[in-house]
């Protein structure tokens, strides 16, 4: 009973990390972002943008961090080879973390020096490039919760095979 409790413990705050890092790549990308594209002031929209991908960064990681812990958790609890669709769930995530290190320690950290020098026309350019980058890692972590979620329906743990989508007659 114990280790039932412990597993939907984990699966729980599975769930909340996703919701805290799917949720903050969504309210940033969709509303936030869009909402401070309208300001008329260049500096107020490179301030606010520079404030705003700073707690990204931040809640992202807190819900990152908790999300391989869990995953930690999953991998010592298989008694044997791991799923299919968990594998290709866990390449997913690894290219996302290696993406979001990219965004926040390359392109921000850029975006920060430049404008720290003022030179707001490269942390504009930058700012741009941050927000695709930050589209496709938010593609990527909801690839891998759809698979998360969707896997053992859409891959069962005998293998995929294409002869049982043909017609049997």
């Amino acid at each position: 009973m114990t280790a039932n409790l412990l597993y939907a413990a984990v699966v729980a705050v599975r769930e909340v990390a996703n919701v805290v890092l799917l949720g903050s790549l969504f309210f940033l990308l969709f509303v936030q972002l869009p909402a401070i594209a309208r300001l008329k002031s260049a500096r107020a929209r490179l301030a606010l943008r520079k404030a705003s991908f700073g707690r990204l960064f931040l809640w992202g990681w807190l819900g990152l961090g908790v999300l391989w812990l869990t995953a930690l958790y999953d991998l010592l609890r298989v008694d044997g080879p791991l799923p299919l669709h968990s594998s290709a769930a866990a390449v997913l995530a690894a290219v996302f973390t290696l993406i979001f290190i990219i965004a926040q320690f390359g392109i921000y950290l850029q975006s920060i020096i430049a404008l720290e020098e003022g030179n707001s026309e490269r942390a504009a350019w930058l700012n741009h490039q941050l927000h695709w980058v930050l589209r496709f890692a938010f593609l990527l972590a909801l690839a891998v919760l759809m698979l998360h979620q969707l896997g053992p329906v859409l891959i069962p743990p005998e293998g995929f095979s294409l002869q049982d989508l043909l017609p049997q007659g």
